[in-house]
C-alpha cells in the first residue's frame, strides 16, 4: 500500500527555519480541516501534529521547550505557544507549568478530528486506524443509505445521480473520479434529512479522499471499473426506496472497498 507520505514533498519558508510539506490531503485539508495550511502557524501545527501521530514524538515524550523550538524552526514563542494550544485542543498534549508539553495517550487525542485523521492518512496508517475507520464506515454508511432511500426527494436523486453520471464518465482519472465518489456519498448523507447524520460525512470524507493516494494509478483506475456497478446498486435502492437493498448494496461496496485496498 502506498501511503500519503511518499507523495509529500518540502520547501523551506522564507520567514522562518519551518520546512513546509506540500502533501496530496492539502486540498482536503482547505475543505475539511480545522486548521488552514497557510502562514506560519497553520504549517508548525500541521508538523508538529504528524510529528505526534507518527510516532516521532511517541505518547508520553516531552515535546522540546520553547527556547529550543524557536532555534529549531525560527518561529516565534507566540506562535509555538498558540500551536501547543491547538494541538492541546485535539487532545495530542498536556500542557503543565514547570513540566513542559507532554505528548497524551492515544485514547485521549480527538481522532473525530479531520486534521488528526488526516495525520494518521499522511505518515503512514496503521492498520489500527484503517480498522477503526472501517468499523465506522461500517456502521455509519449502510444506516445513511437506508434512510435515504425512504426520504430522498427528487433533487436528492438529482444530485446522487448526477455524482454518480461523473464517476462513471471520469474512470481513469484518479482525481475527477474521487472528487465524484465523496459527493456519491456526501449527496446520500444529505438525503438522510437528518442535519447530525448529514455533517458525519466529514468523519469519512478523508477515507474516500484517500483512495486517490493510497495506490497506484492503475490500481486505481481498476478500483474504479470494479466499484462502479456497486455505486449504480446503492443509487437503484434509493431510486426504488428499497431500504433493505440500500443496505444490502452499501455493505457490498464496503466490502469490495476494505477487501481491495487493506485486506480486511
Amino acid at each position: 500500500m502506498k501511503h500519503g507520505q511518499d507523495a509529500m514533498t518540502s520547501r523551506a519558508t522564507p520567514e522562518s527555519k519551518l520546512i513546509v510539506t506540500q502533501s496530496p490531503f492539502d486540498a482536503f485539508v482547505r475543505k475539511y480541516g480545522t486548521i488552514p495550511r497557510r502562514g506560519v502557524f497553520g504549517y508548525f501545527v500541521h508538523e508538529l501534529g504528524r510529528r505526534i501521530v507518527s510516532g516521532d514524538y511517541p505518547v508520553g515524550a516531552t515535546l522540546p521547550n520553547e527556547p529550543d523550538l524557536v532555534e529549531q524552526f525560527g518561529i516565534s514563542r507566540t506562535v509555538i505557544r498558540e500551536a501547543m494550544k491547538c494541538l492541546a485542543g485535539k487532545g495530542l498534549v498536556e500542557i503543565k507549568t514547570r513540566v513542559g508539553t507532554r505528548v497524551k495517550e492515544r485514547s485521549n487525542w480527538h481522532h473525530l478530528d479531520t486534521d488528526v485523521m488526516v495525520w494518521y492518512y499522511e505518515t503512514g496508517p496503521s492498520v489500527e486506524i484503517m480498522r477503526s475507520i472501517k468499523d465506522l464506515r461500517l456502521a455509519l454508511e449502510p444506516e445513511a443509505t437506508a434512510r435515504a432511500a425512504l426520504r430522498r426527494t427528487e433533487s436528492d436523486i438529482a444530485a446522487i445521480s448526477s455524482a454518480y453520471e461523473e464517476m462513471a464518465s471520469t474512470i481513469g482519472d484518479v482525481n475527477s473520479n474521487a472528487d465524484a465518489d465523496l459527493r456519491f456519498h456526501t449527496a446520500i448523507f444529505a438525503a438522510t434529512h437528518n442535519m447530525i447524520y448529514s455533517q458525519l460525512i466529514d468523519l469519512i470524507a478523508v477515507g474516500i479522499y484517500a483512495n486517490r493516494t493510497l495506490s497506484g494509478h492503475e490500481d486505481i483506475a481498476e478500483g474504479q471499473k470494479r466499484s462502479l456497478p456497486l455505486h449504480k446498486a446503492i443509487l437503484d435502492a434509493i431510486i426504488a426506496q428499497d431500504a433493505d437493498a440500500a443496505i444490502k448494496a452499501s455493505r457490498n461496496l464496503l466490502d469490495a472497498w476494505l477487501a481491495r485496498d487493506y485486506g480486511f
